[in-house]
This record gives structure tokens, C-alpha cells and sequence, in this order.
């Protein structure tokens, strides 16, 4: 047996780490050579809409390092490389920070969630399936998973093809031997719930990461598939670890 998991906003509030991090970078845009705050913030937007346009069916989308070249091309009219890494390492060493700080701050929670991920990984396989660059989820799992539990990882850069791609759900289950999948857990409806449902595989939709008042709940969702489209069912849960029980 093998479980898929979502990392980003099932096990870390990766929005608001990368939102802290950019804010606290356009404080001190002067140390980078920017005129202010604000435009540094106004900068950074518009490269990131320009990319996403761009390279909206590339996982590559995603990567700050590009980014961060176009802030300073339109800055400074010219390719500075340690200027543009120099970012790109204040803004990996921020968002570590900020994991830790949560990591903290929810010490209890994540305990039991550990606790929980190993006692399942000692009977199926776990695979974090994410829509990220492999560089950023390890820098990620470094600083948040210990070193007890055994898992695997697929990004979406080793692909070519983002969730919820029939691709990167094929390649999924052939880096688990295409055992039988138990679900697909996440926190996006079309990424993470739609897409394995639609490959055969049940899902769990995550839609807080902890909750002082756990609920769990079956929902029904229209997909479209091979076969057709018509309505199936998932499970929906506003705690990772209301979602990790369900799988001891």
C-alpha cells in the first residue's frame, strides 16, 4: 500500500512563510539596492505575473531564482548574478525561518502528526506528490520532518507536468512499484482531490492544516474522467491529523 501526500498547505503554511518572507525582504529593499518598500514589492508582483503567464503549463512557474532575475533586469537594465543569488539565499533562508517559527509554535500538533506519519509508514509507503522545484521541497522537508520517518518525494520539475496531470499521477505509482494506492491527501480541490480521483485514486481534502475542533465529513465533487463525467465522493477534514487517522 502507498499514500500520497500534498506538502504545501497540508503539512506547512508554505502562502503565508513565502508572503513573510518577500515583506520582509521589501523592508530592507535598500540592502538590495532598491530604491523602497514599495518598489520592491511592486517589482517582485509584476515578475511574478509575468512568469506565471508565461510559463503557466511549466513547473518553473514556480521558481523565485526567476523571479528574482527579472526584479533586478528591470531595476538595473543589466544581469547581475550575485545580486539576483544573493536574494535568492535570503529568500530560502527566510521562509526556513519561518518554518521553524511555526514548527514551534504548533510544537504539540506537529508531535502527534509525526507520530502518526511514522506508525503509518512502517505499513505503506508515503509519497509527497507536490507542484514545486525539488530544491525548495527539500529545503522545506530538511527543516520540518525528523529523520525517523521514511518517505519519498515527487516533484512536479521531475515530471515536466504539474498535478493534476494524468502524467505526474502515472509516474506517482510507478515510484511506489504501483502498489495499491489508499488516497491522495491535500489541500487543493483541483490539484490534489480532482486529479486522483479521476486516476482511480480516493482523496482526502485538507482544508485548515490544524483545528481545535477536528471535523470530518464525506463530500460529493463532479469530475470528468475517461469514462465520462459524473459525481464521486471524498473525504473532507480541517486537521492533517484527523486526515493521518484515517489510514492507521
Amino acid at each position: 500500500m502507498a499514500l500520497f501526500l500534498d506538502l504545501d498547505n497540508t503539512f506547512v503554511d508554505s502562502v503565508s512563510i513565502y508572503e513573510s518572507a518577500i515583506r520582509f525582504m521589501s523592508r530592507n529593499a535598500k540592502k538590495y539596492g532598491f530604491a523602497s518598500a514599495v518598489e520592491f514589492s511592486e517589482l517582485y508582483d509584476a515578475a511574478r505575473k509575468e512568469v506565471k503567464a508565461d510559463l503557466h503549463d511549466s513547473p518553473s512557474n514556480r521558481l523565485r531564482l526567476i523571479y528574482f532575475k527579472k526584479i533586478c533586469v528591470s531595476k538595473f537594465g543589466k544581469l547581475e548574478p550575485d545580486r539576483i543569488l544573493k536574494l535568492e539565499s535570503d529568500y530560502f533562508s527566510l521562509f526556513q525561518s519561518g518554518i521553524k517559527v511555526r514548527k514551534l509554535k504548533y510544537a504539540s500538533e506537529y508531535k502527534e502528526t509525526f507520530s502518526l506519519l511514522k506508525s503509518i509508514s512502517e505499513k505503506q509507503k508515503l509519497l509527497f506528490c507536490t507542484n514545486e522545484n525539488l530544491r525548495t521541497q527539500l529545503l522545506k522537508l530538511k527543516v520540518l520532518f525528523p529523520k525517523s520517518i521514511r518517505y519519498l518525494i515527487l516533484s512536479s520539475e521531475e515530471v515536466g507536468k504539474e498535478k493534476p496531470s494524468e502524467l505526474f499521477f502515472t509516474k506517482a505509482k510507478e515510484l511506489v512499484l504501483r502498489e495499491s494506492v489508499s488516497a491522495m491527501i491535500g489541500d487543493s480541490l483541483k490539484d490534489d482531490v480532482e486529479g486522483a480521483l479521476k486516476y482511480g485514486i480516493p482523496a482526502v481534502h485538507l482544508s485548515s492544516i490544524f483545528s481545535r475542533s477536528p471535523q470530518t465529513a464525506k463530500k460529493r465533487i463532479r469530475i470528468s474522467a475517461s469514462s465520462g463525467t459524473g459525481e464521486t465522493t471524498y473525504t473532507e477534514t480541517n486537521d492533517i491529523r484527523s486526515a493521518l487517522k484515517l489510514f492507521l
